[in-house]
């Protein structure tokens, strides 16, 4: 006994047509790429929202130790200078100390202890570095108002600055800046 289909229920049975199904596999195709798209890009968000959020942890913490002390002391600066500013730069990934420049220094000041932490800071993160575009933390202090050196000051600007590259090719950068208030020797 064959089981044979009849000519009415042959009609209801038919199948996709190939240009049905390239259709269908077309539409597909567009939509798994526009969602990898996404999840590329979600995830490129979340990379570039970590390695911020590192730079501005690193930025608070150098401000944070900046404003502990005379400011100008942290940088070796004299009563006569307006300015000092230090930066360090990293140019390989990991926490390898010889990455960083300038060196650690020897000796057990506050200054110096200071430096090396500001220094140890950049030495430990995990912002992206190569040679050709470190990571680079910069500390900055400035007599103010403008004209007036460390010794008469009545204000120091403390910029403190962690700058990175993302990619390698997009430039970002956290600056957090203070006014320090003294008293001025009479």
């Amino acid at each position: 006994m064959v089981n044979e289909v009849s000519p009415a229920c042959r009609g209801r049975m038919r199948g996709f047509s190939l240009a049905e199904v390239l259709v269908a596999v077309a539409i597909m195709a567009v939509i798994i790429l526009a969602l990898f798209g996404l999840v590329t890009a979600g995830v490129r968000q979340v990379y570039g929202g970590k390695k911020m959020t590192e730079a501005s942890t690193i930025t608070e913490s150098a401000m944070q130790r900046a404003n502990i002390n005379k400011p100008q002391d942290l940088l070796d600066g004299v009563n006569t200078d307006t300015s000092k500013s230090i930066t360090w730069s990293k140019v390989a990934p990991g926490a390898v100390s010889t990455d960083v420049t300038p060196a650690a220094e020897t000796g057990t000041t506050v200054p110096i202890t200071t430096r090396n932490a500001w220094r140890t800071l950049l030495v430990n993160s995990e912002l992206p570095a190569t040679s050709a575009h470190p990571a680079k933390l910069t500390v900055t202090m400035t007599a103010r108002p403008a004209g007036q050196n460390f010794g008469n000051a009545s204000m120091v600007q403390i910029i403190v600055e962690t700058e990175w590259w993302e990619w390698g090719t997009r430039q970002r950068r956290v600056r957090l800046q203070t006014l320090n208030l003294r008293v001025v020797p009479s």
